[in-house]
């Protein structure tokens, strides 16, 4: 690693005869990554869908001396941005080796919400370069196989001269993604030429994973596993079950209420397998195939499954250092069963397959699978779970778990409910369901003499229910607490904008006294009306705000 603003990977690309075409980063000595259109910009016909004949002029701006060096795309390394806004990648080779390194340390994208990354480009009033910095917001653009960016609206920002580009993640130094556009403000800026020019703040990168998707040849450059695991990447050709797989899309695409989900594969070659298999590889930017994103209309959304794990034949040691290594090297010790960190590592959506294949699954279960169950509704994660058999133990084991997950929302949900129901009007109440499912639970604990069909059919519904008993109670939870905190916002409101009425002089007028009185009565009188007294609360602050005007233009200030 080098420290930041040092970095000797950054290039400026011109065309044949100087004019700035954008950024890159040095891969190793001989090739450059940037965007397709950045190339294609410094040709004399229009764009190509072809791998461009014609050189570009690699500007070494991070190397000793600076050297300028010719360079062309390399061959099968051409992907042009498609009409929907997808791809727009390509990779250059030098004519001659770059000097020295190190170079672009690439590395896949763990998260994305509020990251910070910084770019290092060339908008054309600043041809020798600017720093911006922006925030990572999530998947975005065609197939969302893009990432949003937001910087500041004012001062630098991403503009014409950034693609190509490396996002640096600013905590760990690694480049992230590669930036391919930015948002004119629809039309109504101009193009943001200068690097203090206002402008949105919306930018987009292209992730790495999506890059070594079309470049593998990249991968043996990048630590790390990809999200992945190889056994989902089966060459079977057993069509993938079309209801499982729309159950899954539904699931991990969170238009499903339910955290965890349970399924039996029943073995390796069955169309259900296939669908958990199909699933995983196409929500992943790295193997999805280079396809329209309406093809598979029944997959789950690029990107919305964070990791693939198969415990097939694997210790829980190695299960747990995996999903620890999702998160990063730096973060591995962090996942530790009972480390409060884990929780913020942990990723939100997974796939843990074949839980009974496990060299070790009671120790798997208990040790790794139920610690993130018994976050999944609280963080609203999304977990599948599958077992190559019936697996009654240790699916009994886990139902256990998530009954009394379901006993611990619904005592705090009815917390909740004590709390706001004294300050405020048509609080739902919550419809218990843990003590009838703790019930269930005996049932299923105690047949033992009941026939293995029956026994399984009756696991599957107590855990459907359970699940959906889950997500339940923990949106009602949320619900409360959301109207007891608009209670406390609304009050708090209030009485900023009572003090801010006694700053301008304006404690004495009529009509706003009686608007606040109006306010404060609606809020304080129990049980309050929170449609009623926050439009009361609006009308007076609205009010407040338009006399301060009023006083601050008449005194000339």
């Amino acid at each position: 690693m080098v420290s930041p603003g040092n970095e000797p990977w950054p290039v400026r690309v011109r065309a044949e005869h100087g004019e700035v075409l954008g950024a890159g980063m040095a891969l190793d000595d001989r090739h450059v990554l940037t965007c397709a259109h950045v190339v294609g910009a410094g040709g004399e016909t229009g764009f190509p869908s072809a791998e461009p004949a014609w050189a570009v002029l690699v500007d070494l701006i991070g190397q000793p001396g600076g050297r300028t060096v010719p360079a062309r795309v390399v061959p099968g390394c051409w992907w042009p941005p498609t009409s929907d806004g997808r791809d727009d990648i390509a990779l250059l080779e030098l004519a001659e080796p770059a000097p020295q390194g190190p170079f672009a340390p690439l590395r896949r994208l763990r998260g994305t919400w509020d990251r910070r990354v910084v770019m290092y480009g060339f908008p054309e009033t600043l041809e020798h370069g600017v720093y911006v910095e922006a925030r990572l917001t999530g998947r975005s653009g065609a197939g969302r196989e893009r990432v949003q960016m937001l910087s500041a609206t004012t001062g630098p920002q991403v503009s014409p001269g950034f693609s190509g580009s490396a996002a640096v993640d600013a905590q760990t130094g690694h480049v992230v993604g590669m930036v391919v556009s930015t948002y004119r403000d629809g039309g109504r800026n101009p193009a943001v030429a200068g690097a203090t020019d206002p402008g949105s703040g919306l930018s987009w990168m292209i992730p790495v994973e999506t890059i070594l998707g079309r470049l593998p040849r990249l991968r043996a450059q990048v630590p790390g596993e990809s999200s992945v695991d190889p056994r989902f990447r089966s060459t079977e050709d057993t069509p993938a079950n079309p209801r499982v797989l729309r159950q899954l899309a539904d699931f991990f695409g969170r238009l499903a209420s339910d955290n965890v989900l349970v399924i039996v594969i029943d073995h390796h070659e069955s169309d259900v397998a296939a669908a958990v298999r199909q699933a995983a590889v196409l929500s992943s930017r790295e193997l999805r195939p280079s396809i329209d994103p309406d093809e598979f209309p029944d997959a789950p959304p690029i990107g919305s499954i964070d990791l693939a794990v198969d415990a097939t034949d694997r210790s829980t040691k190695d299960v747990s250092r995996r999903i620890a290594d999702w998160a990063g090297e730096a973060d591995a010790a962090s996942t530790a069963p009972g480390d409060d960190r884990a929780a913020e590592t942990t990723p939100r959506s997974i796939i843990i397959n074949n839980i009974d294949e496990a060299a070790e699954p009671e120790t798997l279960l208990s040790e790794v699978v139920l610690p993130l169950v018994d976050q999944a509704s609280t963080r609203d994660l999304r977990m599948l779970l599958t077992f190559r058999g019936e697996s009654i133990p240790l699916r009994t084991t886990l139902l256990a778990s998530r009954v009394a997950s379901l006993h611990a929302v619904e005592e705090a949900a009815r917390r909740a409910y004590r709390r706001a129901a004294a300050l405020v009007a048509d609080v739902p109440r919550l419809q218990p369901r843990a003590t009838e499912l703790r019930i269930q639970l005996t049932k299923l604990r105690a047949a033992t003499a009941t026939t293995t069909d029956t026994l399984a059919a009756l696991l599957a519904s107590t855990e459907q229910a359970t699940d959906r008993a889950l997500g339940a109670a923990e949106s009602l939870r949320r619900e409360i607490v959301a109207r007891e905190d608009l209670w406390s916002e609304l009050h708090g409101r209030l009485g900023a904008y009572r003090a801010k009425a006694v700053q301008h002089r304006l404690a004495e007028d009529r009509a706003l006294g009686t608007s606040y009185r109006r306010a404060h009565d609606l809020l304080l009188t129990a049980p309050c009306d929170l449609v009623v007294a926050e439009a009361a609360v609006r009308q007076y602050t609205e009010a407040v705000s338009h006399r301060a005007d009023e006083r601050r233009g008449g005194d000339g200030s």
